[in-house]
């Protein structure tokens, strides 16, 4: 009995390694956006972390990149987010959460639906991530260009 109960102990811690060794090289080797636009790290009340970075080009979304820690149905729930954001505005990013979601992924069992609310959290933080750069940097440009125009005035 004892030297069942080893060989599922190692069997069980070397899965856990293979595990833990997987998500470490996933999360490593997986594309990166170099220098998103808007990109959100947030840990839900499960314990999940979904990570996701947008790149937009001409007002749109051009580029998503995506990481979780979770369970199957948070991988589902994040990766159909950043599909869904995909050649949309920001003004249209507005529009998806956790049902749009739901809905594209073809259902959640009712004790998942939080993966994908916790995907909608995720990406409307990378959207508001986005915006307050595009705030900031129109914020400066107005700045330089009044600045121009008051040393312009004096001269």
């Amino acid at each position: 009995m004892d030297h069942i109960l080893l060989k599922v102990f190692i069997g069980g811690c070397a899965l856990s390694a293979v595990l833990i060794l997987w998500g470490f090289m996933h999360y490593i080797f997986s594309p990166q956006i170099k220098e998103p636009d808007g990109e959100a790290r947030i840990t839900g009340k499960c314990g999940d972390t979904m990570e996701l970075h947008l790149k937009f080009k001409d007002g749109k979304v051009v580029d998503t990149t995506c990481w979780t820690d979770g369970c199957m149905y948070s991988f589902n729930s994040l990766h159909a987010a950043a599909e869904l954001a995909k050649g949309k505005s920001p003004e249209e990013l507005l529009e998806i959460d956790a049902n749009t979601i739901k809905e594209y992924i073809g259902g959640l069992p009712s004790d998942h639906m939080h993966c994908a609310q916790l995907a909608e959290e995720t990406l409307q933080a990378a959207l508001n991530d986005y915006m307050v750069k595009v705030t900031r940097q129109k914020s400066h440009q107005d700045q330089a260009k009044k600045q121009k125009t008051l040393l312009s005035d004096q001269m």
